[in-house]
Order: structure tokens, then C-alpha cells, then sequence
């Protein structure tokens, strides 16, 4: 059962809005199991929206077309549906005793430019919430139903879920069943995952794989789609079941969970607590981790150590070590973990020193060298990585792949990331 958005609005084409709404009404339709195949954003030009509706009607079951109902001028959807199907405006009573109920309780009066543009709708539309704010429209083209909503998201948000869905329903009946679900992935491309992942699509009917890459993850979304709750559950269970156990600890997160709220749940089932400390990341690991809420129950502190001085001064590197070995070195970064260890009396700390560019690479240590360092009640342990791309891209990846690298540990005990080491 397919259908279409269309949303209209200049603000939206010039990117001074974001187009959430046709997200939202796409995931609530998929949710109960209406499939949209297109969503079309346009401008407030009559002759593009007559011909985006006319063509939808040939090709969708029903369509959801937002924005533009407003009393203002460029509202134009109403005056556009009228020369698209070919129906005359016509004025609205209902509307127009909820514009007399709301003038009288609020002692105003509103102009008369204003109660036309707002009541006079296409001939035959019903209207969808008379009673509320903002009242959207249906209509009925060729059997097909067409939905007019308005574009504010609170208001269009109420439609999908009170009027839009139940009539859906009512009309084309229910849609199949939908679950889904959304795997993270890191330390993995994403032609890796798929090719591990090719098989297990074609062992279930109604199974649908989408890959998506969300640096530095890949976002695997598993939909099923099957004719009872039950059915679609029992395969939707097999099916992710599988996919854990080819990905195994490269899975860092599912759904809305993240990397540093998992790494977070697994220290409180440890009992144990974290501290960082920082050079080329600048704050952004503990950032990451202090974005959890609740956070407080397993990370105890975090300080950036940029220059050699705040190493010693904080931290207690050696200045010896420094001078041997440089900032960017297996031994600054576990002494760098060592230190932050010391200072809080955390079960386990991270560390992350690098050159994250775009200058101070050298051949021997080139922009993107980066040392994290791990230190945990039976050892510590620094290892060198090379990461591409940007400065941003340098920093983000060295984060990962620390919190990676702690979650892995936690999981299974061991000493190795996700992320491949130089």
C-alpha cells in the first residue's frame, strides 16, 4: 500500500526550513505499514504543484500534500487543488463559525481577506479536524485519497496520527505488518558489512537490508514486512539474530542507542567508573560521554592536556619521556592513562594524543598518527592508529574508536578495537 508526499513551501526549497514533517510522516505511515515511494519538495508556484499532484494521482494509492493552507499570500495549495482537479472553490461554513467562535472569545476581528483565504477550500473537501486549530482537508480523486495538511509540524504531526492514519485504515484497510530495526556498525566498511550480511536477505520472505553510511559508522536498518504481528516478530527475531552473530562485537549499538550510552551501561554493570584524558581531541571524548544523560554514575572526570607543560604538571609525564619520545608516542599515551588512573581512582581511564592536522605531520609521524592509550585494573596498554580525512574526522575517529575500544574490553575482556591500529 504506497502512497506520496508532496510538501510544499518556498522555505523549504531555499533551505531556509528543514522539511522534517514529511520524515515524520513517513516513518508514522511506514510504522503502520503504508509504504511512501516518493517525496517531492516544492516551491509556492502554481503550475509545479498542479502538476506534481496530477502526476502523483496516476501513480500512488494516496497522497499527503502539507503546507500552504495558511491566510497569508503565498498560500497558495488551495487555489492550486482548485485547477489540478478542476473544482471550484467554495466557502467553508464550518470554518467560518470556529473564525466567528474564536473573534468573539478573543474580542478581535480578523480581516475579511483573511476569513476568505482561510475558508474558501475546493469543492467536496472535508474538512479533517473542524474542531481544532488548524484544520486540514480531504478529498477524494478517482477513488484516491488525497490529504491537505497544514505544515506547522506540531499541527501536522496531530493529523498523521488522529486523522490521516485512522482513515487510511477505514479506507484501504490495514497495511502489512512492518518491523524494524537499525544495527551500528564500526570498524567495518560498508562493503564489508554487506557482503558479510548478502546471505542472510534472502533467507526470509519480507526481509529488506538498507545500508547507510553515518561517519564513522555504517547504519544497517532491517526491515520485515509480513501479513501478522506474529510472523513479522518471529522473523524479524531471526533475521537480527543472524546479523549479530556474523557481526558480532563490530555491532556497537542498536536503534537509538549509541556508542558512549552502551560503553556508559557497561561500566555500571561492572561497578566501575571512568576518566579520560585528552591532547589532540580537545574535550571531545568527554564531551561524547557527558552528552549521556546520566553519565555521572560512571564518568568521574576529564581533562584536555594540550601542551607538554599540562602533561606534566596534571597528568605527571616525565619530562624525560617527552623530550625522548615526543607528545605522539606509545609512552606519552599510556602514561597519559596512567595519570588520569591515578588522579580520579577510576577503574578504567582512556587517553588520546595525535597530530590531527592539517599541519605538524612529519614522515615519521604523519597528520592523522594518533596513540590511545587504555589503562584497566590488570594492565595498561597504548596502540598507534592512523586515521584519514580531516581534522574533524581525525579527532571524531580517534573518540570511536576509544569508546570502541573500552566497550570491546568490557564485553569480552580483550585488548583489541574495532578500529584496525597502524
Amino acid at each position: 500500500m504506497h502512497g506520496e508526499i508532496i510538501a510544499i513551501g518556498d522555505e523549504l526549497v531555499s533551505g531556509r526550513t528543514i522539511n522534517t514533517t514529511s520524515s515524520f510522516a513517513a516513518r508514522k505511515l511506514f510504522d503502520a505499514g503504508y509504504s511512501i515511494r516518493r517525496i517531492t519538495v516544492i516551491g509556492d508556484y502554481i503550475p509545479v504543484i498542479v502538476e506534481c499532484i496530477n502526476a502523483a494521482i496516476l501513480r500512488s494509492k494516496f497522497l499527503i500534500i502539507t503546507g500552504g493552507l495558511g491566510p497569508t499570500a503565498d498560500d497558495i495549495t488551495n487555489e492550486a487543488v482548485s485547477k489540478a482537479l478542476g473544482l471550484p472553490l467554495e466557502e467553508n461554513t464550518r470554518i467560518l463559525e470556529k473564525i466567528s467562535e474564536c473573534e468573539e472569545r478573543h474580542n478581535i476581528t480578523y480581516d475579511e481577506t483573511f476569513k476568505r483565504k482561510l475558508s474558501m477550500l475546493p469543492k467536496g473537501a472535508e474538512v479533517l479536524n473542524p474542531d481544532g486549530h488548524a484544520a486540514g482537508y480531504l478529498l477524494m480523486q478517482d477513488g484516491i485519497p488525497l490529504f491537505f495538511l497544514p505544515g506547522v509540524p506540531n499541527q501536522l504531526e496531530n493529523h498523521i496520527l488522529n486523522q490521516v492514519i485512522p482513515r487510511l485504515k477505514q479506507m484501504l484497510g490495514i497495511g502489512k505488518s512492518v518491523m524494524q530495526k537499525t544495527f551500528k556498525i564500526f570498524g567495518l566498511s560498508e562493503i564489508e558489512v554487506n557482503a558479510r550480511l548478502s546471505r542472510i536477505e534472502s533467507r526470509y520472505s519480507g526481509l529488506s537490508i538498507g545500508y547507510y553510511p553515518n561517519f564513522p559508522e555504517v547504519h544497517v536498518t532491517v526491515t520485515l514486512k509480513g501479513e501478522s504481528s506474529e510472523e513479522t516478530r518471529n522473523s524479524c527475531y531471526e533475521a537480527c539474530s543472524a546479523i549479530r552473530d556474523t557481526l558480532g562485537l563490530y555491532v556497537i549499538a542498536e536503534d537509538e542507542n549509541t556508542l558512549e550510552a552502551v560503553t556508559g551501561r557497561l561500566l555500571v554493570r561492572n561497578n566501575a567508573m571512568v576518566s579520560v584524558a585528552e591532547s589532540c581531541t580537545g574535550g571531545l571524548l568527554g564531551q561524547r560521554l557527558t552528552d549521556v544523560a546520566g553519565s555521572s554514575a560512571w564518568f568521574e572526570r576529564g581533562v584536555t592536556t594540550y601542551t607538554n607543560r599540562s602533561k606534566e604538571e596534571i597528568l605527571g609525564v616525565p619530562h624525560d619521556m617527552l623530550v625522548r619520545h615526543g607528545a605522539v608516542s606509545s609512552e606519552v599515551a599510556t602514561s597519559m592513562a596512567e595519570g588520569i588512573r591515578r588522579l580520579s581512582g577510576t577503574e578504567y581511564s582512556l587517553s588520546i594524543t595525535g597530530i590531527a592536522g592539517p599541519d605538524g605531520g612529519t614522515p615519521e609521524k604523519p597528520v592523522g598518527t594518533v596513540f590511545i592509550g587504555m589503562a584497566t585494573p590488570e594492565k595498561t596498554a597504548a596502540l598507534r592508529f592512523h586515521f584519514p580525512g580531516s581534522r574533524e574526522k581525525v579527532r571524531i575517529t580517534a573518540t570511536e574508536t576509544a569508546l570502541d575500544w573500552l566497550r570491546r574490553h568490557l564485553t569480552d575482556g580483550s585488548y583489541i578495537p574495532g578500529y584496525k591500529p597502524a
